[in-house]
């Protein structure tokens, strides 16, 4: 019988322990590394730039919490904000939380005040995942103020998010394999703005392109990996 307890913990162990290792994880690992995505306009011209920094990392169990800094400049080089999000491994799963897409621009003139952020998770697929697979929605809210008198309420929507294909890029970084996804956003601030995105992740590194079009197909804008330090 002592046996067979102990068996039994054995693999449930070793199943956790599968189960995490398996995890491919879309953000840099070591604590102190530094990661720069630049941001431009349709025509190539460059219009700001978000610096990361991972600060802190934390397993227990199945489970691996990165905490990331971000600080947004705009094209002068001039700071606007400067924020944090969490990225976990949950059960082979990675995701970031959708606080990472806060708008740096947009907080700015609130990073003084109270804010209440609800956010989910965002999901980043497996490279053993195959085209076409459909990924969770995902939604953000933030709010700044009191309840009927906001000064803010953003919401962000992600949907029809899926695998598009698996391709390799270079940007002045370097050389990645990603996965590509595409996916919806709906997005109300004044007014609800509909526009898509194309995102190339890559493993132990994360967001290494990003895309984003207009209703009508246009692209509005990109960010691309310009540096990296671990």
């Amino acid at each position: 019988m002592k046996q067979l307890l102990l068996s039994a913990i054995f693999i449930i162990s070793s199943v956790l322990a599968s189960a995490q290792t398996n995890c491919e994880v879309f953000i840099p690992t070591e604590i102190g590394s530094q990661w720069e995505l630049t941001n431009y306009n349709a025509k190539g011209k460059e219009q700001g730039k978000i610096k990361y920094e991972l600060i802190d990392k934390k397993t227990s169990g199945d489970e691996t919490t990165f905490k990331v800094k971000h600080s947004t400049f705009d094209k002068k080089g001039d700071h606007q904000f400067t924020g944090e999000f969490v990225a976990k491994c949950v059960n082979g799963k990675f995701h970031f939380d959708m606080a990472y897409l806060m708008d740096g621009s947009t907080m700015q003139v609130y990073q003084n005040m109270d804010v209440d952020v609800d956010a989910t998770e965002y999901e980043i697929p497996n490279f053993s995942d195959s085209v076409g697979t459909v990924l969770k929605d995902g939604a953000l809210n933030v709010r700044v103020g009191t309840e009927g008198a906001y000064l803010l309420n953003l919401n962000i929507l992600v949907t029809e998010r899926k695998i598009d294909t698996f391709e390799s890029i270079t940007t002045p970084a370097g050389q990645f394999d990603c996965l590509v996804l595409s996916q919806k956003v709906s997005t109300k601030l004044l007014m609800r703005i509909q526009s898509s995105t194309k995102e190339w992740y890559a493993k132990d590194v994360g967001l290494i392109r990003s895309e984003t079009y207009n209703r009508k197909g246009k692209l509005q804008g990109y960010s691309e990996l310009t540096s990296m330090t671990q």
